[in-house]
């Protein structure tokens, strides 16, 4: 099924332009309309690269903006599925399914937005929260704080620096702004009437989880699991919640920290 038709779930769609971030790392931006006009921050789709099946499996990726019919992806090389995406060109085909799942806004019910929002994101998890910030409005974003592995990721720090302006840059190696975590750029306490938005491994939301712990319900944080379908079906992306276990495609990928059990979650 093509773009444009009435809402199927899975499309055929053309790749737009792309760009080269360093270290693996690009930016895809997609022509197709359904999904351009539907996706909230938070919310991924479910990209197949190649033909005939190989790979069988589609790949998770977050929608990092969404306007004039095209959406736009983070990807990071670490397998062939990714490897194919980044070797696509303008007017490449390729099969995307979504938008998939919760995002920031629709995840919190009757719970209105903060006068503020913190945003901290690890690496390609900079995706969802760009797409937030441009949602939210600069005037909304109280402080953005990134981090990266360091070395070979300079053009990304660049492509980082351009998209939020001010943003506090981090790196594990302390060559691509300030030695430290995304974390380190965050205040010691969490202000009134404040949220953190955050997206990254898991290790990282653990921590912030931990930084605040008497403000679960005010961290939001989209999570990042493997995945077969995207569609609930195949349980491969379940996680421990205070309500049971969940899934992250379709009953997350957006929590709040108070949500998830961590000390539970499998390393």
């Amino acid at each position: 099924m093509t773009c444009g038709g009435s809402a199927p779930r899975d499309y055929e769609a053309k790749v737009a332009g792309g760009r080269a971030l360093g270290d693996g790392s690009g930016l895809l931006a997609v022509e197709c309309e359904d999904i351009a006009s539907a996706a909230e921050p938070g919310q991924f789709v479910m990209v197949r690269p190649g033909s005939c099946g190989d790979p069988f499996l589609g790949r998770p990726l977050a929608v990092a903006a969404a306007s004039g019919g095209i959406f736009k992806m983070l990807y990071r090389v670490v397998g062939r599925g990714t490897e194919l995406l980044a070797s696509k060109r303008q007017g490449d085909s390729l099969v995307v399914r979504g938008p998939i799942g919760r995002g920031f806004f629709s995840s919190r019910g009757d719970t209105p937005l903060p006068k503020k929002v913190l945003l901290a994101g690890g690496s390609v998890g900079a995706a969802p929260l760009l797409f937030a910030a441009r949602r939210l409005g600069m005037a909304k974003i109280a402080g953005v704080s990134m981090g990266v592995a360091g070395r070979g990721w300079e053009g990304f720090a660049e492509w980082l620096k351009e998209s939020f302006p001010g943003v506090d840059l981090f790196s594990d190696d302390g060559s691509v702004g300030t030695r430290g975590t995304a974390l380190d750029g965050l205040p010691p306490e969490l202000p009134a009437d404040t949220e953190v938005w955050a997206c990254g491994p898991q290790g990282m939301l653990r921590a912030l989880a931990a930084k605040y712990p008497e403000d679960g319900t005010r961290i939001r944080v989209a999570l990042e699991s493997r995945m077969a379908c995207g569609m609930g079906g195949c349980l491969g992306c379940v996680i421990p919640t205070a309500r049971g276990n969940r899934r992250v495609c379709v009953d997350g990928p957006v929590f709040t920290a108070e949500e998830v059990l961590w000390n539970e979650f499998a390393d």
